[in-house]
């Protein structure tokens, strides 16, 4: 992308207006491949973003995969208990090295290349390199997996994927970045809670619409959620707004037992959502798969007790039920809202002062990021 079309699309979003006088991002932000582009590069790839669970790292050995905008990781639990994240790209010809097949535990001593062999201990060193023959110059370390800067924080486990190759200096500090929303969300009992299933969804839609829609501060939900709206008090809903995060709090009616006395909806840029309610906790992350594709990862946590007691399994699966009801209908109203997007008719919109004050703090974030690179 041009750096003029780039900077006339960063300035069509008017950040000095306040969220009563502002119109929201263009079109371009959502519909447009080379904007979509420099989103993965300034944002993405130079954010702390969650990826996976401690509890998939829990002895030596033990590891996972992902990719993050078209980058593939792996995280492994080394011999002396630190975790170790690398790119898992093979220094040979690229192939992919660690591989696994669904998301139960993973463990090996070492990392095979399915191409052509070289080998990988666990933080990435390289072990051997099968047949290469003789060679001019040939240094080992240069010819480890990259590694990549890894973070946890409760159960949940973070990476930057351009750090340390983006230089220790550039990393943001992730515990200062959670720890508006931390007190909250502890003092809620987020480490008392087990996993329990993980269900994924690829949606038709930027990642940024399902981000919009999942902080507009309940204003759809009275229309595409009747079901959740029963059991809210939606005149009694705070949005509490930080720097990089926000958190939003709802009380309910008393009259749906999953839900409990109150909601707590918490947010960190760029993509990641913790939602404790009643005996669960729900998290959601949405990775960016292309301009107008995106999958959203959904992990339930129950208190053991609940996890363990049959009547309370039963509980377990009307509540996973209902979730998987709700984002059906925020699946139809994203890829709704994509589509018009994609229309002539529209260029801009407006925000509600009344509910989406996160939603227009997430965008003057987005735009401080991606201005910022």
């Amino acid at each position: 992308m041009s750096d003029t079309r780039f900077a006339t699309q960063l300035a069509a979003f008017d950040t000095s207006r306040p969220i009563e006088d502002s119109p929201t991002p263009p079109a371009d932000w959502y519909i447009d491949q080379e904007f979509y582009q420099e989103e993965v590069a300034r944002v993405f790839e130079t954010s702390w973003i969650p990826v996976g669970r401690l509890d998939q790292l829990a002895g030596e050995g033990d590891y996972f995969t992902g990719e993050i905008a078209g980058n593939p990781f792996v995280i492994a639990r080394g011999d002396k208990g630190e975790l170790n994240a690398m790119h898992n790209v093979c220094r040979h010809k690229g192939a992919i090295v660690a591989h696994q097949e669904d998301d139960s535990r993973h463990r090996c001593e070492f990392f095979q290349c399915p191409y052509h062999g070289w080998e990988y201990h666990l933080d990435g060193r390289l072990k051997k390199a099968p047949m290469l023959g003789p060679q001019a110059t040939f240094n080992v370390a240069e010819y480890r997996l990259p590694p990549i800067s890894v973070d946890s924080w409760g159960p949940f486990v973070f990476l930057d994927v351009d750090g340390p190759l983006g230089g220790e200096s550039n990393l943001r500090d992730l515990k200062a970045d959670i720890e508006p929303i931390r007190g909250p969300l502890e003092t809620a009992g987020i480490n008392d809670l087990k996993f329990h299933k993980r269900y994924v969804y690829d949606l038709n839609c930027n990642w940024k619409v399902f981000v919009d829609n999942s902080l507009d501060g309940g204003y759809h939900v009275k229309y595409a959620h009747a079901g959740l709206a029963e059991g809210l008090e939606m005149d009694q809903f705070d949005t509490y707004i930080h720097d990089r995060s926000s958190i939003q709090i709802c009380k309910t009616k008393g009259s749906d037992p999953r839900l409990g006395d109150q909601v707590i909806y918490a947010y960190l840029f760029p993509n990641f959502f913790i939602n404790r309610y009643g005996n669960v906790m729900d998290t959601n992350t949405v990775m960016p798969l292309g301009v107008d594709r995106c999958r959203v990862i959904f992990d339930f946590y129950f208190d053991v007790e609940h996890l363990e007691n049959w009547e309370s399994r039963q509980q377990i699966r009307k509540s996973i039920t209902s979730s998987h009801t709700i984002q059906q209908e925020d699946i139809e109203i994203c890829e709704s809202a994509q589509k018009g997007m994609k229309s002539i008719s529209w260029r801009t919109g407006r925000y509600s002062s009344i509910f989406e004050k996160a939603v227009h703090a997430f965008h003057l974030l987005l735009h401080r990021e991606m201005s910022a690179k």
